[in-house]
């Protein structure tokens, strides 16, 4: 499972080199564009991640400019938020996550949907316990 774990995000990688972001900073970026609002803490477990590690994230793509860390009601939480930069790089990943999803998609034989709902159960069950 780790073997097929890198080889996925080796695909993902070659595919959003074009946008100057690696998959694992895709899937924050994601991550942002749809959480308006939302605390660090509250993304970290959306996304099933510690939140050091989203921290971390989030500061290499705030020293890049595509993410702007807000200080929220509590000056203790941070409210991640895509900058103008930011949605324009996101967009053009898009792309290239798209082509990376159909490649993936093309090598699985029960199809990526399903693979992916268990996956993410998976994933879910791992960091519960």
């Amino acid at each position: 499972l780790r073997m097929a774990a890198r080889a996925v995000s080796s695909v993902y990688d070659r595919h959003l080199a074009g946008a100057g972001v690696q998959a694992s900073q895709m899937a924050v970026l994601w991550a942002v564009s749809s959480a308006d609002g939302v605390t660090v803490k509250e993304l970290a477990a959306r996304l099933a991640m510690h939140e050091t590690t989203l921290i971390r994230t989030l500061r290499i793509l705030e020293r890049e400019g595509l993410v702007a860390l807000d200080v929220g009601s509590d000056r203790r939480q941070r409210i991640p938020r895509l900058t103008r930069s930011g949605r324009s790089v996101f967009s053009k990943a898009l792309v290239g996550w798209k082509k990376a999803q159909s490649e993936v998609a093309g090598l699985l034989d029960d199809g990526l949907a399903d693979t992916n709902r268990k996956l993410v159960r998976l994933a879910r069950a791992a960091w519960r316990s």
